[in-house]
């Protein structure tokens, strides 16, 4: 169908296409139609939480926070100055909502970066000419990447909180921030996961004011994690688009595992309703961590591999429980920090079948552990600040 439009001195025809619900874009020859501005409202965005600094190897840092309303997200960082700027995308569209996830990647180890997170509001998503709003800059942060040279590193683990805010503060402020390089959370941060807003309030904005934008944050997750109307949906939250909660980083002379040890039922237990597929998602797992002991070389020369996980006997499965264990023994595991059992608990090599020490740590307990090139030093304290435990190990791989 032919239609008239009007160009500068002349009547040209154009051509009008139809596309679903009616909507028609003319298309001009020599027209600059598809170059018209959109419209821009003086409205900006408020970011309700964080930013969280979360996944940090030596090459990159997923950085994770929310909006108000709906916006694209982009990341401005640098060293000297904020002279890159990472925006995400899926599947050939920049995502537009209120959860932002932007991994930066290709950094230099142990470097120190500025960042700032920007949100530029989507308010209204037309198939031509979206309206948009202003773009909000946040204030400028900084981040240092993980660096395997470095010669020692200190890092704190903490689990079972159970939305406990007042337990979760206490042992928060047990952290000392300038000798600390990121927190480990060993999972149940919750006691089922209901929704954002209980998410955030319970665990992650507690975790992500005293983390002050600049220390990482590792995520270990738990069995309580699982369950509940919103557990579906806390991927999006804490890590990149389509990665698993399981995954290998390096720091100083740690070669850290953070393992998933899924549910503590079978599948197929009345009380998951035939919701729960654990058993194909640990198969993955034990192969990926397989492989990672047999072909990254750093695993074997580091002078330290410390796995963190939630289940101390490695969770529910079916039976093969031993099987990883067996395989964290020929991997030279040094250490597993765990919970779950809500007490303190040490259980020595060789009294379950495992050639390393597995240290339980209580709910209401902060465990800091201290790592350099030759030893580990491990130490537990309660919420008041009492020692209730302090162990050392000298390094078995070989220089």
């Amino acid at each position: 169908m032919k239609l008239w439009g009007r160009l500068p001195g002349k009547l040209v025809p154009t051509l009008c296409i139809a596309l679903p619900g009616a909507i028609y874009l003319p298309q001009m020859a020599g027209a600059q139609i598809e170059n018209r501005p959109f419209k821009t409202f003086d409205v900006y965005p408020t970011i309700t939480h964080g930013p969280i600094l979360l996944r940090p190897t030596e090459s990159s840092v997923t950085i994770m926070w929310t909006t108000d309303i709906l916006c694209q997200a982009a990341v401005a960082y640098g060293e000297m100055q904020l002279d890159h700027e990472v925006e995400p995308g899926r599947d050939g569209l920049v995502p537009v909502g209120t959860v932002h996830v932007v991994e930066l990647s290709r950094l230099a180890p142990g470097h120190t970066y500025k960042y700032e997170v920007i949100s530029t509001p989507v308010l209204k998503l037309n198939p031509y000419w979206p309206d948009k709003g202003k773009k909000l800059e946040s204030p400028i942060y900084q981040f240092t990447t993980f660096d395997r040279t470095k010669p020692s590193i200190s890092f704190s683990f903490i689990t079972d909180t159970h939305e406990d805010v007042p337990r979760l503060n206490s042992l928060l402020r047990l952290v000392d921030l300038s000798t600390t390089d990121f927190l480990v959370h060993g999972g149940d941060s919750l006691n089922f996961i209901a929704t954002e807003n209980q998410m955030f309030a319970a665990w992650l904005d507690p975790v992500s004011r005293r983390l002050n934008q600049t220390k990482p944050f590792v995520y270990v997750r738990g069995n309580h994690d699982l369950r509940g109307p919103f557990a579906r949906d806390l991927a999006q939250y804490m890590q990149s688009y389509s990665e698993p909660f399981y995954y290998a980083t390096e720091d100083g002379p740690v070669y850290l595992l953070d393992m998933d040890t899924g549910e503590d039922k079978a599948d197929n237990t009345n009380v998951y309703a035939g919701l729960n597929q654990m058993i194909l998602y640990r198969a993955r797992e034990y192969e990926w961590m397989k492989g990672v002991f047999a072909h990254d070389p750093d695993a074997a020369t580091a002078p330290f591999r410390i796995v963190v996980m939630h289940q101390p006997d490695w969770g529910w499965l079916n039976g093969t429980n031993q099987d990883w264990t067996k395989l964290a023994n020929v991997a030279n595991v040094d250490l597993v920090i765990a919970g779950h059992l809500h007490r303190l608990e040490y259980i020595r090599p060789g009294t379950q079948g495992n050639d390393y020490p597995i240290l339980v740590v209580g709910q209401d307990q902060i465990a800091r552990v201290d790592a350099s090139s030759q030893a580990l030093h491990i130490t537990v304290v309660d919420r008041s600040g009492s020692v209730l435990k302090s162990i050392s190990f000298s390094r078995r791989v070989p220089n």
